[in-house]
């Protein structure tokens, strides 16, 4: 028995060594993506902010139509339009199957 637990304990250890290899040379791999990484979860972060505060979106919509209205009803066009289309093909989608 105590033979049996020898093997483990050693065989437990090679796989630690390897699993530490493993993580390191990860961690090499990867540290070229930490700043867009990093870039991207601050944008996530920012867009979660602003989803849950529905006031400071009608506050950022009303200043920018008040700045360039124009530009902006095409904007709104163009998106409602878009929607349209989107749920057109998800009808399409749902008569197909």
């Amino acid at each position: 028995m105590n033979k049996i637990l020898l093997q483990l304990a050693e065989h437990r250890a090679v796989l630690t060594d390897r699993i530490e290899n493993q993580r390191t040379a990860l961690a090499e791999a990867i540290s070229p993506l930490r700043g867009p990484l990093s870039l991207a979860d601050k944008s996530v972060q920012a867009v979660r902010y602003i989803v849950k505060r529905p006031v400071l979106i009608a506050g950022i919509a009303t200043v920018a139509m008040m700045i360039k209205p124009g530009r902006w009803l095409f904007v709104l066009e163009k998106g409602w339009m878009m929607w349209r289309l989107l749920l057109a093909a998800r009808q399409r989608m749902e008569n197909l199957g």
